[in-house]
């Protein structure tokens, strides 16, 4: 309801202050009633009836979201509440994509991220494509166009690119999203081979509970099953030595 609402203030606005200035302790609240942190910065549609409306972010951008002034004396939250009502709060939660085979041949993904509007220290998160096109007036989102797999310093110097223009519109993202996530070259070198492998084996390491040993080859009779596994455990424990 909040971007319809704010599609019909874009439209109609006559005057747009960019950069309106920054929140400040308990001066706005969301449309929920819940205050807006402080220092969020916000601009101001000024619309044809010579309404105010104010809008996070320094100019608007597809996330932005409707803020009102917390004194009880915006005419704008009044008509707003007349118009939507009180309204429960959608929550959103983390969730991870992984790339499928059809990904990495196409060569990009998209990924989407979000993070409550009114807490300036909450950190960004991942969410799923379905989440990102809910209407979430709550939380401030974007999305990124990630590039999985072509040559490692193009990828690399593209997605870091990407991820820093985010970042703009949603600070901390690239706090957690570094850009060869998921990366893959589109011919392996040897560094990646290797790289991959290593990779590969700390996984199994960090994983295991407890060492493996390498694979030997015992003759043991069928008919001496307990003495096959004293043979086992002690083989097992030479292996562990080897690991330290």
């Amino acid at each position: 309801m909040d971007r319809e609402l704010i599609n019909i203030i874009t439209r109609d606005t006559e005057t747009l202050i960019k950069s309106a200035g920054t929140t400040e302790h308990l001066e706005f609240i969301d449309g929920n009633d819940n205050p807006i942190s402080v220092g969020i910065p916000y601009h101001i549609h000024i619309t044809s009836d010579k309404s105010y409306w104010y809008m996070t972010s320094n100019e608007h951008e597809t996330n932005s979201i409707l803020i009102f002034k917390a004194d009880g004396n915006d005419p704008s939250f009044v008509r707003y509440r007349k118009l939507y009502g009180s309204k429960r709060q959608t929550y959103l939660y983390e969730s991870r994509y992984v790339p499928t085979e059809i990904d990495y041949r196409q060569g990009s993904i998209q990924l989407h991220f979000a993070k409550p509007a009114n807490d300036t220290s909450a950190k960004v998160f991942e969410i799923s494509q379905e989440d990102f096109a809910k209407d979430t007036p709550n939380y401030l989102e974007t999305q990124i166009n990630f590039i999985i797999k072509g040559e490692r310093n193009d990828v690399e110097t593209r997605n870091q690119r990407l991820i820093d223009s985010k970042d703009l519109q949603l600070p901390g993202l690239k706090e957690i999203l570094q850009p060869l996530r998921f990366f893959q070259p589109s011919k392996p070198t040897k560094e990646d081979v290797i790289e991959r492998l290593e990779g590969f084996v700390q996984e199994r390491v960090e994983g295991a509970t407890t060492p493996t040993a390498p694979a030997t080859t015992t003759t043991t009779s069928t008919t001496s099953y307990s003495g096959g596994g004293s043979s086992g455990g002690s083989s097992g424990g030479g292996g562990g030595g080897g690991y330290s």
